[in-house]
Protein backbone atom coordinates (compact mmCIF):
# COMPACT_ATOMS: atom_id res chain seq x y z
CA UNK A 1 0.00 0.00 0.00
CA UNK A 2 1.39 3.39 -1.00
CA UNK A 3 1.97 6.24 1.46
CA UNK A 4 -0.78 8.26 -0.23
CA UNK A 5 -3.26 5.42 0.27
CA UNK A 6 -2.28 5.12 3.93
CA UNK A 7 -2.80 8.88 4.43
CA UNK A 8 -6.18 8.66 2.69
CA UNK A 9 -7.27 5.82 4.96
CA UNK A 10 -6.12 7.69 8.04
CA UNK A 11 -7.96 10.84 6.96
CA UNK A 12 -11.10 8.81 6.25
CA UNK A 13 -10.79 7.11 9.62
CA UNK A 14 -10.45 10.41 11.46
CA UNK A 15 -13.42 11.83 9.56
CA UNK A 16 -15.53 8.78 10.39
CA UNK A 17 -14.52 8.91 14.05
CA UNK A 18 -15.34 12.63 14.25
CA UNK A 19 -18.75 12.13 12.65
CA UNK A 20 -19.64 9.19 14.88
CA UNK A 21 -18.42 11.18 17.89
CA UNK A 22 -20.62 14.12 16.87
CA UNK A 23 -23.60 11.79 16.52
CA UNK A 24 -22.96 10.31 19.98
CA UNK A 25 -22.72 13.79 21.50
CA UNK A 26 -25.92 14.85 19.71
CA UNK A 27 -27.68 11.74 21.01
CA UNK A 28 -26.47 12.39 24.54
CA UNK A 29 -27.67 16.00 24.40
CA UNK A 30 -31.05 14.88 23.07
CA UNK A 31 -31.40 12.43 25.97
CA UNK A 32 -30.48 15.13 28.50
CA UNK A 33 -33.00 17.53 26.99
CA UNK A 34 -35.71 14.85 26.88
CA UNK A 35 -35.12 13.84 30.50
CA UNK A 36 -35.49 17.42 31.67
CA UNK A 37 -39.03 17.60 30.24
CA UNK A 38 -41.95 16.50 32.42
CA UNK A 39 -43.47 14.37 29.68
CA UNK A 40 -46.35 13.10 31.86
CA UNK A 41 -47.47 16.64 32.48
CA UNK A 42 -46.90 17.61 28.86
CA UNK A 43 -48.92 14.60 27.67
CA UNK A 44 -51.76 15.48 30.02
CA UNK A 45 -51.77 19.05 28.73
CA UNK A 46 -51.63 18.04 25.07
CA UNK A 47 -54.43 15.48 25.60
CA UNK A 48 -56.85 18.34 26.24
CA UNK A 49 -55.84 20.19 23.06
CA UNK A 50 -56.88 19.66 19.45
CA UNK A 51 -54.10 17.56 17.86
CA UNK A 52 -54.49 19.06 14.39
CA UNK A 53 -53.70 22.55 15.64
CA UNK A 54 -50.74 21.27 17.69
CA UNK A 55 -49.37 19.58 14.56
CA UNK A 56 -49.77 22.88 12.70
CA UNK A 57 -47.87 24.64 15.49
CA UNK A 58 -45.00 22.16 15.11
CA UNK A 59 -44.98 22.70 11.33
CA UNK A 60 -44.95 26.49 11.76
CA UNK A 61 -41.98 26.28 14.13
CA UNK A 62 -40.21 23.96 11.67
CA UNK A 63 -40.54 26.72 9.06
CA UNK A 64 -38.21 28.83 11.20
CA UNK A 65 -35.22 26.73 10.12
CA UNK A 66 -35.41 27.38 6.33
CA UNK A 67 -35.79 31.10 7.07
CA UNK A 68 -32.76 30.93 9.33
CA UNK A 69 -30.77 29.11 6.64
CA UNK A 70 -31.62 31.83 4.11
CA UNK A 71 -30.70 34.47 6.68
CA UNK A 72 -27.26 32.99 7.29
CA UNK A 73 -26.73 32.49 3.58
CA UNK A 74 -27.47 36.18 2.99
CA UNK A 75 -24.97 37.17 5.69
CA UNK A 76 -22.01 35.24 4.24
CA UNK A 77 -19.34 37.53 2.79
CA UNK A 78 -19.52 37.93 -0.98
CA UNK A 79 -15.94 36.66 -1.26
CA UNK A 80 -16.85 33.24 0.17
CA UNK A 81 -17.57 30.31 -2.19
CA UNK A 82 -21.30 29.75 -2.82
CA UNK A 83 -23.19 27.27 -0.66
CA UNK A 84 -26.52 25.62 -1.43
CA UNK A 85 -29.68 26.33 0.55
CA UNK A 86 -29.88 22.63 1.46
CA UNK A 87 -26.40 22.60 2.93
CA UNK A 88 -27.06 25.80 4.87
CA UNK A 89 -30.32 24.28 6.14
CA UNK A 90 -28.30 21.38 7.51
CA UNK A 91 -25.89 23.78 9.22
CA UNK A 92 -28.63 25.99 10.67
CA UNK A 93 -30.71 23.02 11.86
CA UNK A 94 -27.77 21.30 13.53
CA UNK A 95 -26.61 24.52 15.21
CA UNK A 96 -30.15 25.23 16.40
CA UNK A 97 -30.40 21.75 17.90
CA UNK A 98 -27.22 22.40 19.89
CA UNK A 99 -28.42 25.86 20.94
CA UNK A 100 -31.60 24.31 22.33
CA UNK A 101 -29.85 21.56 24.28
CA UNK A 102 -26.67 23.20 25.63
CA UNK A 103 -26.81 26.64 27.33
CA UNK A 104 -24.21 29.41 27.54
CA UNK A 105 -23.02 29.84 23.97
CA UNK A 106 -22.14 26.25 23.04
CA UNK A 107 -24.59 26.41 20.14
CA UNK A 108 -22.96 29.53 18.74
CA UNK A 109 -19.53 27.90 18.90
CA UNK A 110 -20.98 24.89 17.09
CA UNK A 111 -22.43 27.22 14.46
CA UNK A 112 -18.97 28.62 13.69
CA UNK A 113 -17.49 25.11 13.37
CA UNK A 114 -20.35 23.97 11.13
CA UNK A 115 -20.10 27.02 8.89
CA UNK A 116 -16.39 26.35 8.43
CA UNK A 117 -16.55 22.60 7.91
CA UNK A 118 -19.94 22.06 6.24
CA UNK A 119 -20.53 25.36 4.44
CA UNK A 120 -16.99 26.03 3.14
CA UNK A 121 -16.80 29.32 5.03
CA UNK A 122 -13.56 30.85 6.28
CA UNK A 123 -13.16 31.28 10.01
CA UNK A 124 -13.39 35.06 9.73
CA UNK A 125 -16.44 34.68 7.50
CA UNK A 126 -18.12 32.32 9.99
CA UNK A 127 -17.46 34.70 12.87
CA UNK A 128 -18.88 37.59 10.85
CA UNK A 129 -22.03 35.57 10.10
CA UNK A 130 -22.46 34.89 13.81
CA UNK A 131 -21.89 38.56 14.71
CA UNK A 132 -24.34 39.77 12.06
CA UNK A 133 -26.83 37.09 13.09
CA UNK A 134 -26.88 38.47 16.62
CA UNK A 135 -27.31 41.99 15.24
CA UNK A 136 -30.16 41.02 12.90
CA UNK A 137 -31.92 39.08 15.63
CA UNK A 138 -31.49 42.01 17.99
CA UNK A 139 -32.85 44.58 15.56
CA UNK A 140 -35.97 42.50 14.82
CA UNK A 141 -36.52 41.77 18.53
CA UNK A 142 -36.29 45.46 19.44
CA UNK A 143 -38.70 46.28 16.60
CA UNK A 144 -41.09 43.68 18.01
CA UNK A 145 -40.82 45.20 21.48
CA UNK A 146 -41.58 48.65 20.07
CA UNK A 147 -44.62 47.17 18.31
CA UNK A 148 -45.85 45.78 21.63
CA UNK A 149 -45.41 49.20 23.25
CA UNK A 150 -47.42 50.79 20.45
CA UNK A 151 -50.26 48.26 20.57
CA UNK A 152 -50.84 47.67 24.27
CA UNK A 153 -49.58 49.00 27.62
CA UNK A 154 -46.37 47.06 28.23
CA UNK A 155 -46.34 44.95 31.42
CA UNK A 156 -44.08 46.40 34.09
CA UNK A 157 -41.97 43.22 34.28
CA UNK A 158 -41.14 43.54 30.58
CA UNK A 159 -39.95 47.15 30.58
CA UNK A 160 -36.56 46.68 32.21
CA UNK A 161 -35.72 43.76 29.92
CA UNK A 162 -36.80 45.68 26.83
CA UNK A 163 -34.69 48.72 27.75
CA UNK A 164 -31.65 46.56 28.49
CA UNK A 165 -32.01 44.64 25.23
CA UNK A 166 -32.46 47.81 23.20
CA UNK A 167 -29.32 49.38 24.67
CA UNK A 168 -27.31 46.19 24.05
CA UNK A 169 -28.43 46.07 20.40
CA UNK A 170 -27.58 49.75 19.90
CA UNK A 171 -24.08 49.22 21.30
CA UNK A 172 -23.56 46.09 19.18
CA UNK A 173 -24.71 47.90 16.03
CA UNK A 174 -22.29 50.75 16.66
CA UNK A 175 -19.48 48.29 17.35
CA UNK A 176 -20.02 46.37 14.11
CA UNK A 177 -20.36 49.54 12.03
CA UNK A 178 -17.00 50.75 13.33
CA UNK A 179 -15.43 47.31 12.85
CA UNK A 180 -16.73 47.13 9.27
CA UNK A 181 -14.25 49.86 8.29
CA UNK A 182 -11.45 47.32 8.72
CA UNK A 183 -13.20 43.94 8.43
CA UNK A 184 -14.35 43.33 4.86
CA UNK A 185 -16.50 40.43 6.09
CA UNK A 186 -18.82 42.98 7.73
CA UNK A 187 -19.26 45.13 4.63
CA UNK A 188 -22.78 43.74 4.20
CA UNK A 189 -23.78 46.46 6.67
CA UNK A 190 -23.06 49.00 3.93
CA UNK A 191 -25.18 47.14 1.36
CA UNK A 192 -28.75 48.32 1.92
CA UNK A 193 -30.29 45.71 -0.38
CA UNK A 194 -28.54 42.72 1.21
CA UNK A 195 -29.14 44.04 4.71
CA UNK A 196 -32.85 44.49 4.01
CA UNK A 197 -33.23 40.99 2.57
CA UNK A 198 -31.39 39.50 5.55
CA UNK A 199 -33.69 41.33 7.98
CA UNK A 200 -36.72 40.07 6.07
CA UNK A 201 -35.55 36.48 6.54
CA UNK A 202 -35.07 36.90 10.28
CA UNK A 203 -38.41 38.71 10.52
CA UNK A 204 -39.98 35.71 8.78
CA UNK A 205 -38.74 33.49 11.62
CA UNK A 206 -40.73 35.61 14.09
CA UNK A 207 -43.81 35.48 11.86
CA UNK A 208 -43.54 31.68 11.78
CA UNK A 209 -43.16 31.58 15.57
CA UNK A 210 -46.19 33.85 15.97
CA UNK A 211 -48.15 31.53 13.66
CA UNK A 212 -47.25 28.60 15.90
CA UNK A 213 -48.46 30.53 18.95
CA UNK A 214 -51.79 31.23 17.25
CA UNK A 215 -52.13 27.52 16.38
CA UNK A 216 -51.62 26.58 20.04
CA UNK A 217 -54.26 29.12 21.08
CA UNK A 218 -56.69 27.58 18.60
CA UNK A 219 -55.80 24.12 19.90
CA UNK A 220 -57.06 25.17 23.33
CA UNK A 221 -60.03 27.10 21.96
CA UNK A 222 -58.78 30.41 23.37
CA UNK A 223 -59.37 33.61 21.42
CA UNK A 224 -56.44 36.02 21.71
CA UNK A 225 -56.24 39.26 19.76
CA UNK A 226 -53.34 39.82 17.31
CA UNK A 227 -51.92 42.38 19.75
CA UNK A 228 -52.12 39.82 22.53
CA UNK A 229 -50.30 37.26 20.42
CA UNK A 230 -47.51 39.77 19.82
CA UNK A 231 -47.27 40.27 23.60
CA UNK A 232 -46.91 36.50 24.13
CA UNK A 233 -44.26 36.27 21.40
CA UNK A 234 -42.32 39.21 22.85
CA UNK A 235 -42.51 37.72 26.34
CA UNK A 236 -41.23 34.33 25.15
CA UNK A 237 -38.37 35.99 23.28
CA UNK A 238 -37.47 38.20 26.22
CA UNK A 239 -37.51 35.28 28.63
CA UNK A 240 -35.16 33.20 26.50
CA UNK A 241 -32.60 35.79 25.35
CA UNK A 242 -30.04 34.35 27.77
CA UNK A 243 -30.07 30.50 27.59
CA UNK A 244 -29.74 29.35 31.20
CA UNK A 245 -31.14 25.82 30.88
CA UNK A 246 -31.39 23.12 28.20
CA UNK A 247 -34.05 24.21 25.75
CA UNK A 248 -34.86 27.21 27.99
CA UNK A 249 -37.07 24.85 29.94
CA UNK A 250 -38.86 26.72 32.70
CA UNK A 251 -37.94 30.23 31.58
CA UNK A 252 -39.94 29.91 28.35
CA UNK A 253 -43.01 28.54 30.13
CA UNK A 254 -42.80 31.17 32.86
CA UNK A 255 -42.58 34.03 30.35
CA UNK A 256 -45.47 32.75 28.23
CA UNK A 257 -47.56 32.05 31.36
CA UNK A 258 -47.05 35.59 32.66
CA UNK A 259 -48.03 37.02 29.28
CA UNK A 260 -51.22 34.96 29.11
CA UNK A 261 -52.13 35.90 32.68
CA UNK A 262 -51.57 39.57 31.77
CA UNK A 263 -54.04 39.05 28.93
CA UNK A 264 -56.61 37.63 31.35
CA UNK A 265 -56.36 33.92 30.50
CA UNK A 266 -57.24 31.56 33.37
CA UNK A 267 -54.17 30.17 35.21
CA UNK A 268 -54.75 26.51 34.26
CA UNK A 269 -55.29 27.33 30.60
CA UNK A 270 -52.36 29.78 30.56
CA UNK A 271 -50.01 27.12 31.96
CA UNK A 272 -51.31 24.49 29.54
CA UNK A 273 -50.79 26.75 26.52
CA UNK A 274 -47.32 27.76 27.71
CA UNK A 275 -46.25 24.11 28.00
CA UNK A 276 -47.81 23.10 24.67
CA UNK A 277 -46.30 26.13 22.98
CA UNK A 278 -42.79 25.20 24.15
CA UNK A 279 -43.16 21.52 23.25
CA UNK A 280 -44.27 22.53 19.74
CA UNK A 281 -41.16 24.71 19.51
CA UNK A 282 -38.66 22.20 20.90
CA UNK A 283 -39.70 19.22 18.75
CA UNK A 284 -38.63 20.66 15.36
CA UNK A 285 -35.83 22.81 16.81
CA UNK A 286 -34.02 19.80 18.24
CA UNK A 287 -35.41 16.95 16.16
CA UNK A 288 -34.59 18.24 12.67
CA UNK A 289 -30.95 18.99 13.48
CA UNK A 290 -30.56 15.60 15.16
CA UNK A 291 -32.10 14.02 12.07
CA UNK A 292 -29.51 15.67 9.81
CA UNK A 293 -26.63 14.41 11.98
CA UNK A 294 -28.09 10.90 12.17
CA UNK A 295 -28.76 10.73 8.41
CA UNK A 296 -25.21 11.82 7.62
CA UNK A 297 -23.77 9.25 10.04
CA UNK A 298 -25.88 6.44 8.60
CA UNK A 299 -25.06 7.55 5.03
CA UNK A 300 -21.32 7.46 5.71
CA UNK A 301 -21.52 3.99 7.22
CA UNK A 302 -23.58 2.74 4.28
CA UNK A 303 -21.11 4.20 1.77
CA UNK A 304 -18.18 2.52 3.50
CA UNK A 305 -19.90 -0.83 3.67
Amino acid sequence: MTAAAVDTRRTSGRRRAALVGAWLVATALLVVCARSVDWHRAAAVLASARPGWIALAVAANAAILPCMALFWRALRPASEPPVSVGRMLEVASTATAVMNTVPFGAGHAAAVVLLVRRASTSQRGALSVLALDQLGEGVVKVTLFLLVAALVPMPAWMRAGVVTTSLAVAVWLATLVVASKWAVELRVLHDARRSASALLYVAATKVAEAGAIVAVQRAFGVAVTPAGTVVVLAAAILGTIVPVAPGNLGTYEASAFLAYRYLGVAPETALGMAIAQHVAFILPSVGIGYGFVSARTVGLRAAES
